[in-house]
């Protein structure tokens, strides 16, 4: 999987470091230029964006995505493709995620909270 570098530019946004890498790809903690914004900018895998069925649904998806509107679900800035890379933009949250949480043993009031 291909990776951005540190500091440099992309789509845009400026890379400030990696937040976290899954199945799907990479997700870098950037700097938007304009405006100037946190947000957190996911590039998708070179092999599933070569794939052409990936890609429609990748669309699809990304455009429901980005219509949601309530305080519970992270807005989607931007869907978008640089370099031949695909990639999608959100809103910055800082922390931790569930998989994290579970590793670390939650207590069980906190697990019921969430839930």
């Amino acid at each position: 999987m291909s990776t951005v570098e540190t500091g440099s530019i992309f789509g845009g946004y400026r890379i400030e470091g990696v937040v976290g890498r899954g199945g799907m790809g990479i997700v870098y903690r950037a700097r938007q230029l304009r405006p100037d914004r946190l947000v957190a900018l996911k590039v998708i895998a070179p092999e599933l964006a070569a794939d052409p069925e990936f890609r429609d649904r990748f669309e699809r998806e990304s455009q429901i995505a980005a219509s949601l509107e309530h305080p519970n679900v992270i807005p989607v800035y931007e869907v978008n493709e640089h370099g031949g890379q695909l990639f999608l933009v959100m809103r910055y949250v800082e922390g931790t995620d569930l998989r994290e949480l579970i590793r670390k043993g939650i207590p069980p009031e906190q697990a019921a909270r969430l839930v």
